[in-house]
């Protein structure tokens, strides 16, 4: 049924039986032959948040304060036993399912912070004894240290990691940046985060545009070559891709930007949203306390 103006979601369902949902417009007395829609989806992390499930459903503020409160409990707590790190991990497979997103690519965006957590955990055992309150929690009786400070700080930073995934992956960005502005966000950031999630599209974009011209005018290029051409052409794609998003920008400003995105659905906090606040509560109490 559609409204007076004719918006309304629209949910379409792809070969591999992913259901994605969008927004469409349509007038009174509109021709049947609208009714068939064609999506193009780009091959973006950000493509995901689309998918229609019931925890991309629930508001973005809900999702945020839940994951700040496992995330905390993650980090203040002892280094996870085995059975606290399996249920921990449970949950978050849990969310996985319910949110009916790729578990492959989930791991590899959350294994992004394991290359600048591990050069760390590999210092860990060479520190003097004594330990850091850091990887042993604010509830640990001690601090830990040597080998287990190391599986503290790769397992808290990809346990994390991981929570705010699931997170980004089910919230569209602009509501993203709305629950965030309306948890008491800084304006001044969530702009700058708007910002920032278009320009790093756009310079993505120009990377592979790069790749592709290289690729067609010198496909036998030598890897020593293409890495000393690559050197030569990044200054001209961090100027190109800066003359892209100032384009970018007046584009947004003509189309009447006024620092904040358009959300699709409107704020609500319903029984959702207060389980998955009190589901995240009690495995935040299940982390510390066990």
């Amino acid at each position: 049924m559609h409204g007076t103006d004719g918006l309304h979601d629209h949910e379409h369902q792809h070969a591999d039986g992913t259901v994605h949902a969008h927004e469409h417009h349509h007038g009174r007395g509109y021709d049947p032959a609208y009714q068939v829609h064609e999506h193009a989806h780009a091959d973006a992390f950000e493509t995901l948040a689309h998918i229609s499930s019931p925890l991309s459903r629930i508001d973005a503020r809900a999702k945020l304060a839940a994951a700040l409160l496992v995330v905390l409990a993650i980090v203040l707590s002892p280094p996870l036993r085995p059975a606290e790190a399996a249920f921990t991990v449970a949950c978050l497979g849990a969310c996985v399912a319910l949110g009916r997103l790729p578990l492959r690519r989930l791991l590899a965006r959350s294994a992004a912070v394991l290359p600048f957590a591990a050069p760390i955990a590999l210092v860990a055992p060479l520190q003097a004894s004594g330990g850091s309150l850091n990887t042993g929690g604010l509830f640990g009786s001690a601090a830990a240290s040597g080998w287990i400070a190391a599986y503290a700080i790769v397992s808290k930073a990809w346990l994390s990691a991981a929570t705010m995934t699931l997170v980004v992956a089910t919230t569209e960005v602009p509501e993203l940046l709305a629950g965030l502005r309306a948890l008491g966000v800084p304006r001044v950031m969530t702009t700058l985060l708007s910002f920032i999630a278009r320009y790093a599209t756009t310079l993505g974009g120009q990377i592979r545009a790069t790749r592709i011209a290289i690729a067609s005018r010198a496909p036998r290029l030598g890897r020593a070559r293409l890495a000393l051409l690559y050197g030569h052409l990044a200054g001209a794609m961090v100027v190109r891709a800066l003359d892209r998003g100032e384009r970018v920008h007046a584009a947004m400003l003509s189309r009447g930007f006024d620092g904040s995105l358009p959300v699709r659905r409107p704020s609500r906090f319903g029984a959702p949203e207060a389980l998955l606040v009190l589901c995240a509560v009690l495995m935040a109490a299940a982390i510390c306390l066990y």
